[in-house]
């Protein structure tokens, strides 16, 4: 004999199911927007109508997941979302992963190395080895590295495909396999990134170190180089098996394959 309950319970699932379908719609054109969103822009964005759309803000609202914006009209991320951003970022598998990684880039180098992922405008650090007897070295997770001058920045900009394309990235890729800069502050410090991607090819951060410009001048140091494309290449094959974006030239000449 059949459950006259199973019908019911199949419905409320496929509902449950649907608003949480639609709080991701929403925190996802929360992300895309540079102001706070209006409920009617929201609306017209995801086709649906002002009623529906304030109904799950207000339910996300009393969660704490969105918040009203305090000038105009609007709504913005909530300081519980941000709270858990914080901690996707600091304790990502991405992180997790790369930290042996890094430490081994240190060890290998002398030179502080780090991980930095995909912010608006470049790129956060959001895990270092630090080298504790460089002075001016020091680089802690949250710093924002950003255009033109940091070859993570430069490389996120350049693999997010977007335009115009930082100067020498490709030409650096394609003779370097990693993106670099020397001196770009007149401090004397310099830095090497190389990219890391999801699996579906997407940039999902860099790994580099920060150095003296003098080993990055006139050309950079291969031993230097080489350290960090072999733990660009050990945190890829760990992180996403190998996966590579299109966007990715061939390197040039005979040590290619280093």
């Amino acid at each position: 004999m059949s459950d006259p309950t199973e019908g019911m319970e199949d419905d409320a699932g496929s509902a449950r199911v649907k608003s949480v379908e639609v709080t991701v719609q929403i925190l996802e054109v929360l992300t895309e927007a540079s102001d706070p969103v209006r409920v009617t822009d929201m609306a017209r964005q995801l086709d649906m109508t002002k009623a529906r759309v304030s109904r799950h803000l207000q339910t996300l609202t009393r969660l704490g997941l969105v918040d009203r914006a305090r000038e105009g009209e609007g709504y913005v991320f909530g300081r519980k979302l941000l709270k858990f951003g914080r901690a996707a970022v600091y304790r990502s598998n991405l992180v997790q992963l790369a930290r042996p990684f890094l430490q081994d880039l240190f060890n290998a180098t002398g030179h502080t190395s780090l991980l930095a992922t995909p912010t608006r405008g470049g790129a956060m650090v959001v895990h270092s080895v630090q080298n504790q007897f460089e002075p001016g070295i020091m680089i802690h997770p949250g710093t924002l590295l950003t255009l033109p001058n940091s070859p993570a920045a430069r490389l996120i900009y350049f693999f997010e495909n977007q335009k115009p394309t930082p100067p020498r990235v490709i030409a650096n890729l394609k003779r370097y396999g990693a993106d670099f800069e020397a001196n770009p502050r007149g401090t004397g410090l310099g830095g090497v990134a190389a990219p890391i991607f999801e699996p579906d090819g997407l940039i999902a951060g860099t790994v580099g170190i920060i150095l003296s410009s003098s080993l990055l001048m006139p050309d950079p140091d291969e031993d230097l180089l080489s350290q960090v494309r072999y733990t660009a290449a050990r945190l890829q094959n760990e992180y996403a098996e190998g996966a590579l974006s299109a966007l990715m030239p061939e390197r040039e000449g005979d040590d290619a394959s280093a």
